[in-house]
């Protein structure tokens, strides 16, 4: 795509559909009209803020030249409009007035992201579904090149005011997802942000290659999974359903150090690297290159704008004394599991001692897309920081392989294989034996409130902690 123009940046799905335009190498310009400053930031990000939203449609017509593609992803809640009056007015009014703005301006595509639901008869009666199909109604009318209107089922995302029940429905989703598996338990009632993101870049992309199926292009739930997820012959889940299997889990820590730059500039999938040391992780050496995925923990100083407070002890009782003794005489440990113990009957906010654990996606070898002649292990951390955290002791604790290193014929091609290995990341750590116990994991698409897998030692008291005060 030559240009797009964001609208709802700073939201639920906008926020990931900003961060994926970022990084596609062919956007050669990204604008947002937002009344705050979006969290992503990038060199094809122009930001336009302006409070007063009765100023976005002639703030749209004075970008020039005039962007190829509009995204809107636009929308609020009840609560956080102060009733449904308000909302009708950002959720319709606004939408509506956008579109015909992009019309006038003469944009060529227009995407939208509605709501399940609309096609429905109940949709003359609802109010959320009265008001989303109003705007789908007139962007038909509007008669653009191509119109993308997609409708997920329930947005699997946390809300800065949340919807009455949302937090309560969203759970009950993703219990399905872990009883019954994603795919089967959780894909059919809702989808995470980043997915619908995916999918409405995706599609938009090809509709401007001319491959939109047709000229208003509908796309349902199922077909937003299948659009985000375009490599079919990739299993989407890895690893055994009962948890990881010798050798896994394997261990890693250190200090994060700077990398070779193209995490953010040019893949848009920022990395943090850690030292490559055989006499430290004696495993690494002889594990095969290519993309690993597990959880991180992470240390972040208070003043980084992510840090959260966390308990401190001695020591974590995140799994048995036995257990964590016998842990501390392996690496790699010999199994994940270990038997629950009634300190961990409660699990902790977001980690313990200062650490915070997230999902990730590794990749150890030589690049050779890039050419590298050393071998490296760069970390994508499924969580988007608002500043760089080098210095920060990290910890990881690697669940299991996804794929061999290979090389590729373009940038693109590259970017989208890393999209997948982070899908494939989500979906099988979002299972009760591949979460840690003891920890409440709420980043990445990965949100499992109680894991049976031993986490001890991502979050156990800072080992580095003593070397720097004796420096």
């Amino acid at each position: 795509m030559t240009s797009s123009l964001l609208f709802g940046g700073t939201g639920a799905v906008g926020s990931h559909i900003l961060t994926t335009l970022l990084g596609d190498s062919s956007v050669s310009a990204v604008y947002t009209i937002s009344r705050r400053p979006p969290k992503s930031t990038g060199p094809t990000l122009h930001a336009i803020i302006e409070a007063d939203t009765t100023q976005w449609a002639t703030k749209l017509k004075a970008i020039q030249p005039t962007p190829s593609t509009v995204f809107s992803s636009l929308g609020t809640t009840r609560a956080q409009a102060g009733g449904i009056a308000n909302q009708w007015k950002i959720d319709h009014d606004l939408n509506v007035e956008l579109a015909q703005a992009a019309k006038e301006a003469g944009v060529r595509r227009f995407v939208f992201v509605s709501s399940a639901g609309t096609g429905s008869p109940l949709a003359r009666v609802l109010p959320y579904s009265k008001m989303k199909k109003g705007v789908e109604s007139t962007i038909k009318a509007l008669d653009f090149e191509t119109a993308i209107i997609l409708r997920p089922g329930i947005i699997l995302e946390d809300r800065e005011v949340p919807h009455q029940g949302g937090p309560a429905l969203i759970g009950a989703v993703r219990a399905l997802g872990r009883w019954f598996g994603v795919e089967r338990g959780q894909d059919p009632w809702g989808q995470e942000g980043e997915v619908i993101a995916r999918a409405a870049v995706h599609a938009a992309k090809l509709a401007e290659e001319g491959k939109a199926p047709e000229k208003y292009w509908i796309l349902e739930a199922s077909d937003i999974l299948k659009m985000a997820t375009p490599s079919p012959n990739r299993p989407a889940v890895i690893g055994n359903p009962s948890g990881p299997e010798p050798p896994y889990p394997l261990r890693m820590s250190g200090v994060v150090i700077s990398g070779f730059g193209r995490g953010s500039k040019e893949l848009g999938i920022p990395t943090a690297n850690l030292p490559v040391d055989d006499t430290k992780t004696p495993w690494i050496s002889s594990i095969p290159s290519g993309v690993y995925f597990g959880w991180v923990s992470l240390r972040l100083p208070p003043s980084h704008p992510d840090y959260i407070p966390t308990p401190s002890s001695s020591s974590s009782s995140c799994s048995s004394s036995s257990s964590t003794q016998q842990e501390e005489q392996q690496t790699p440990a010999a199994n994940g599991q270990s038997p629950p113990s009634s300190a961990e009957s409660k699990p902790y906010p977001r980690g313990r001692n200062g650490f915070i654990v997230y999902p990730m996606v590794m990749s150890i070898g030589y690049n050779p897309f890039y050419k590298n002649s050393v071998r490296s292990a760069e970390v994508h951390v499924l969580h988007a920081f608002g500043a760089d955290f080098y210095g920060a002791e990290m910890r990881l604790l690697v669940t299991g392989f996804i794929r061999d290193e290979r090389d590729y014929s373009s940038l693109d091609a590259l970017i989208a294989d890393i999209n997948f290995d982070c899908e494939v990341a989500r979906r099988s750590l979002a299972r009760e034996a591949w979460a840690p116990r003891g920890v409440n994991v709420e980043d990445g698409g990965v949100r499992v409130l109680s894991g049976t897998l031993d986490c001890d030692w991502l979050i156990r008291p800072s080992e580095l902690e003593g070397e720097k005060k004796g420096e």
